[in-house]
């Protein structure tokens, strides 16, 4: 908030309600704030882990679909099932690596080393598909992550793909 001089503005100007353009989805139900809380959903929306980059885009409605999905207040909020999800599938996805680099430390492995986060986000993108009635899905990739993708996305049966990644191992060889 230090930067409100810039614009020519007060600090007094920070209890100011102003009214909200169409543009955003940071009032919610409310079509006016004060500039604090302004610049406080702002900064919730675009200055937090996530990323956005979409004014390069020339279409208004694309455009204003992306501002719905990160400025409506509470988006990011998840319920208590949702979260304990998120998790299990995060877990899934570390003690995945974790288990590939212990069995196979030496080999080339293409894991995914620090984006494990990819695999609860593309089961639930998938999940939320298939809700919305999608019925097929093609994935390309290249190999970093794909045995994690197979193994906790996919769901393949990890016999399966331990034996065509490892071709030393037969299908009755125990591998966990």
């Amino acid at each position: 908030m230090g930067h409100v001089g810039f614009y020519g503005l007060e600090e007094s100007d920070l209890e100011k309600v102003f009214r909200l353009p169409t543009t955003t989805f940071i009032g919610g139900s409310e079509a006016a704030l004060p500039l604090k809380e302004i610049i406080r959903r702002l900064e919730m929306a675009y200055c937090q882990h996530i990323g956005v980059e979409f004014m390069f885009i020339n279409d208004l409605e694309q455009c204003q679909w992306i501002r719905q999905k990160f400025e409506t207040p509470g988006v990011m909020k998840f319920t208590l099932e949702e979260k304990r999800t998120l998790l299990a599938r995060m877990v899934r996805s570390t003690r995945f690596e974790e288990f590939l680099q212990k069995k196979w430390s030496a080999e080339k492995r293409f894991g995914l080393e620090g984006c494990e986060s990819l695999i609860p986000a593309l089961k639930t993108i998938i999940d939320k598909s298939s809700e919305k009635g999608v019925e097929n899905v093609i994935m390309g990739m290249p190999h970093r992550g794909r045995l994690n993708v197979l193994a906790n996305v996919i769901r393949k049966e990890l016999e399966q793909i331990f034996c065509q990644f490892d071709s030393r191992l037969e299908a009755a060889d125990e591998v966990l």
